[in-house]
């Protein structure tokens, strides 16, 4: 019987004869119900704690880093969520004597290894996400979805896939000058971005990305920034998407010019892309964990605070950014259903693998939000106390949302441990009464080997003597 205030105040229950009420203040008063002539046992002072069920302790979540090398998530799951961490591979063929509940990536996954996992197993990656995460694949999806509805999709900036679009690239260039943004297709940490005004700094040839730049972006303090938003996917079809609360802000370290042939090549005034910035003499880390409104570094809540003081709808954006995320995933739902089902195709809970996103975004002048793009894989590298203490609530709180349990991992073994009962693959006489879960399974398929053997080698010799 556990004491708890959120127990109501007058609860009753009779426990074998003995009358229990619960009062205001969590004491108990027992009360011996009449005696029962046919029950002499009863006479024996019974205490409620003799009839308390013990509850048996749970198996303790076992998560697979053999692919990380990020500090926090293994902080996360060891110390603040008390689970065993191991760094056996992943593949069936080899066998482990700790098999894991989770799995987690650094890098993306391939269909095969989703295909090999096992109902009680997750791993942090969907195949096929690199759909959205490659820039030149987010640009044929958003494209396609803009011709069929221009209104809805109108949060993408206009983009040209180089040296296919070549010639309708060619045609942007005549009238007013205008700039553009080049990236490459799979890069990341803005590594080979700059800017053009003309066609004279591109090659013919070369495949890369092209985009119209914003050029009248919303500043903080003189500052370019884009947001940095999470999103957790867990479960494709349907979808199951949450936002994070908190997020990351980062600024420009030079204070924003309109682009023109002097400052084009200034990465510190147009980019606002970590890596970059940090490398600048300006850059200011957050020193102190609970102040997000310094620095170059920001929260969420301060970007919506410094928007309502400024006299914007700060909620308006919210709610915009919110339809942007959704339908950039409706975008490319039925070919990550598709590569799903494939792979599992009798998982009905639809709950394998989960993955947290993030989402660049930039704000205008208008507080009109623009996807810049996104990425599979976000760094959770630590350089401030307040990015580990976005992080780490980051983690955790994916890590509850999701559902990991031990008890799943036993109830499967004990499952396969009555199904090779039940078949009697090998004699009960070979069943070991401790032996449960996986290792009976092991040697069970040992056995099948051995014997197998056996009966190649006697087929073998009796085809020798018959000839």
């Amino acid at each position: 019987i556990r004491d708890s205030p959120k127990t109501p105040s007058s609860v009753c229950s009779v426990i074998a004869g003995t009358q229990i009420k619960l009062m205001k203040k969590n004491e108990l008063q027992l009360q011996r119900s009449p005696k029962d002539p046919q029950n002499p046992a009863q006479d024996k002072s019974q205490s409620p704690t003799n009839y308390s069920k013990r509850r048996s302790a749970k198996p303790q979540i076992v998560a697979n880093i053999r692919n990380t090398y990020y500090r926090i998530v293994k902080e996360v799951m060891e110390h603040d969520l008390g689970w065993q961490l191991t760094n056996e591979p992943e593949d069936d063929a080899v066998p482990t004597t700790k098999e894991w509940d989770v799995y987690w990536h650094d890098i993306a996954i391939s269909s095969e290894m989703l295909g090999r996992l096992k109902s009680f197993q997750k791993v942090n990656h969907f195949p096929g996400m690199q759909s959205l995460a490659r820039k030149d694949f987010l640009c044929k999806n958003l494209t396609r979805m803009r011709t069929a509805y221009p209104k809805e999709y109108s949060f993408f900036p206009h983009t040209w896939l180089l040296p296919s679009e070549w010639s309708e690239f060619k045609k942007q260039f005549t009238g007013k000058p205008k700039t553009f943004i080049v990236k490459p297709e799979a890069a990341s940490q803005g590594r080979g971005i700059f800017l053009i005004r003309n066609l004279t700094s591109l090659h013919a040839g070369e495949r890369s990305v092209v985009q119209r730049y914003i050029d009248k972006p919303y500043l903080i303090d003189r500052l370019k920034f884009d947001l940095r938003i999470y999103v957790l996917i867990y479960g494709c079809d349907p979808y199951r998407l949450f936002m994070y609360r908190e997020g990351l802000a980062r600024l420009a370290t030079e204070h924003y010019v309109a682009p023109k042939e002097k400052n084009m090549k200034n990465q510190f005034i147009h980019l606002t892309n970590y890596a970059i910035n940090k490398t600048n003499e300006n850059y200011e880390f957050n020193t102190e964990e609970d102040r997000a409104n310094t620095g170059h570094k920001r929260s969420l809540q301060f970007v919506w605070d410094y928007i309502k003081k400024n006299g914007g709808n700060a909620d308006k954006v919210q709610k915009r950014i919110k339809k942007c995320i959704v339908k950039t995933f409706c975008s490319v739902q039925p070919y990550l259903s598709r590569i799903y089902k494939e792979a599992q195709p009798n998982d009905f809970a639809n709950n394998k693998c989960f993955e947290i996103l993030g989402f660049d975004i930039l704000i205008d002048h208008k507080l009109k939000p623009w996807l810049l793009e996104v990425n599979h894989a976000p760094s959770f590298n630590v350089d401030s106390p307040f990015d580990h203490r976005v992080k780490f609530g980051l983690l955790k709180d994916t890590f509850r949302l999701i559902r990991v349990s031990g008890e799943k991992r036993l109830k499967y073994y004990k499952k396969i441990g009555e199904q090779c009962r039940a078949v009697k693959t090998v004699s009960y006489t070979h069943l070991r009464a401790h032996e449960t879960g996986r290792n009976l399974v092991c040697r069970l398929l040992l056995e099948k080997k051995k014997k197998k053997k056996k009966n190649t080698e006697k087929k073998n010799k009796t085809k020798k003597k018959q000839k």
